[in-house]
């Protein structure tokens, strides 16, 4: 059990401090920035059970936001993947979250550009393209409620001050997922 929890509270080493997410809107051809709102950006790897809290949580965002905020998930589908890498509840949750955009992203060159590298990790920008904040939007990993993250996003997008400007991401790497569908390992 105490193995779980260490798991469940454990952020991804690879986004724990990302500094490859970029300060100013990068150039990318599939992903256009909102003008006129905050957009925030979420990459996904659809076979994460830990990102369900995360799709959850934008959600919320989304509800919270009053149309001040666009978003876009990026649904990351590796070299090689089944032809039904898509077909995820992850997938269909995102779907019914009014106003979000999805994005899917072969190979993860999307994902790359917005120095996403862990499922789940979020980037937000202002109006001008200036990065905001980057992080997680939940306290562990399939952990629902308040978190850092979300009030952080919050305080933004309603012109509030926040100190918080990052914060760890816990989810799978977006390269590759340690658990499919079946429930077993990959390798």
């Amino acid at each position: 059990m105490a193995d779980l929890v260490r798991y469940q509270m454990t952020p991804s080493a690879s986004a724990a401090v990302s500094l490859k997410v970029p300060r100013q809107w990068p150039a990318c051809p599939d992903i256009v920035r909102d003008s006129k709102r905050f957009t925030l950006v979420m990459a996904l790897h659809p076979q994460c059970p830990c990102s369900r809290a995360s799709v959850h949580e934008l959600a919320e965002l989304m509800a919270r936001t009053g149309g001040r905020l666009a978003a876009v998930a990026i649904f990351v589908v590796p070299t090689g993947a089944p032809h039904d890498w898509l077909n995820t509840d992850l997938f269909e949750q995102a779907r019914q979250i009014p106003g979000v955009n999805l994005i899917v992203d072969r190979d993860g060159a999307d994902a790359r550009r917005f120095g996403a590298s862990t499922s789940g990790q979020v980037a937000l920008y202002d109006v001008g393209g200036r990065l905001l904040f980057n992080g997680g939007i939940t306290d562990g990993r399939g952990h629902e409620g308040d978190n850092a993250g979300l009030s952080a996003i919050l305080d933004l997008v309603h012109d509030r001050t926040s100190s918080v400007f990052a914060t760890p991401v816990y989810g799978c790497p977006l390269g590759a997922c340690p658990i499919n569908r079946d429930g077993a390992t990959r390798p």
